[in-house]
């Protein structure tokens, strides 16, 4: 009974974080039931999940996703748009409509412009199937049209740009308000949100504040890029840093509320 309810416990993990997780892991439990007396080993069902998991997410969801209006964005073919984590794609979290990877490819290349060699970096889009289906923990990443890109940051003791960001996850190290500027994630926490930092708790453990510094001419930039395209409907960020970029004149950039994640570790991006 125990190993049946472990077995759900998994099925409903992959397939809440992965979307397809599940259904390759009943698939590896047939697989691994067929094969017990062949290979009769510990972790047999593990050792088959790997591989067929990583086929299907490279090799048979991007095609199937097709059909039904979404596409991957790009891993490797493209060096000005890229993962900021490859574990984004590796979940199958960076499907997105058509129309919003063209955009994405658009303001990438309108970067090099002004800084030869950015790249902009993604990290959770929306999953390959079905509009509705949840990305946790995300309120609205289910219909093809959201991603979330990150930051530019630079190393102080370099002085370069920092490849995608400090935090091992993308999320969570904060380009937090200064002196004189409004702090509405405090606000908001006093409101009784206490979670929307929650990013930033589970990323300081793997990087030090101190050494890096928020890139404000690339992150404005970029910014700038996004609410010009005409595709693209809606950027959330937090309002210092809309006033302290210089965007208040882009309608377009607006604050996120208080129920999501503060968005001051980066860019939430809409398509029409």
């Amino acid at each position: 009974m125990i190993k049946i309810l472990l077995h759900i416990f998994w099925i409903a993990l992959l397939t809440l974080f992965t979307q397809i997780g599940g259904i390759v892991w009943i698939l590896s439990l047939a697989f691994s039931s067929a094969l017990k007396a062949k290979w009769p080993i510990r972790g047999r069902t593990w050792l088959l999940f790997i591989p067929v998991y990583l086929l299907a997410t490279f090799f048979i969801v991007p095609p199937l996703a097709r059909l039904s209006g979404r596409v991957p964005l790009p891993v490797f073919e493209n060096p000005q748009l890229r993962p900021e984590n490859i574990w984004f794609c590796i979940l199958n979290r960076t499907y997105v409509r058509p129309g919003l990877r063209q955009a994405l490819e658009a303001v990438a290349q309108q970067m090099q412009t002004q800084f030869p060699g950015a790249v902009v970096w993604y990290m959770d889009a929306n999953f390959p199937f079905i509009d509705g289906y949840p990305l946790e923990p995300h309120f609205s990443h289910r219909d093809g049209k959201k991603v979330d890109l990150s930051f530019y940051w630079t190393e102080n003791k370099t002085s370069k740009t920092v490849a995608g960001n400090p935090s091992p996850f993308g999320y969570g190290v904060f380009a937090r308000p200064r002196p004189g500027e409004r702090d509405y994630a405090k606000a908001c926490e006093e409101k009784g949100y206490w979670y929307i930092g929650l990013g930033g708790d589970l990323a300081a453990p793997f990087y030090k504040v101190e050494n890096y510094t928020f890139d404000a001419e690339r992150t404005a930039e970029l910014l700038k890029l996004l609410a010009g395209h005409p595709g693209i409907s809606r950027l959330l960020i937090q309002p210092h840093l809309k006033t302290r970029l210089g965007l208040d004149a882009y309608d377009k950039i607006r604050f996120q509320g208080c129920k999501a994640a503060r968005h001051d570790d980066h860019v939430h991006v809409e398509f029409k």
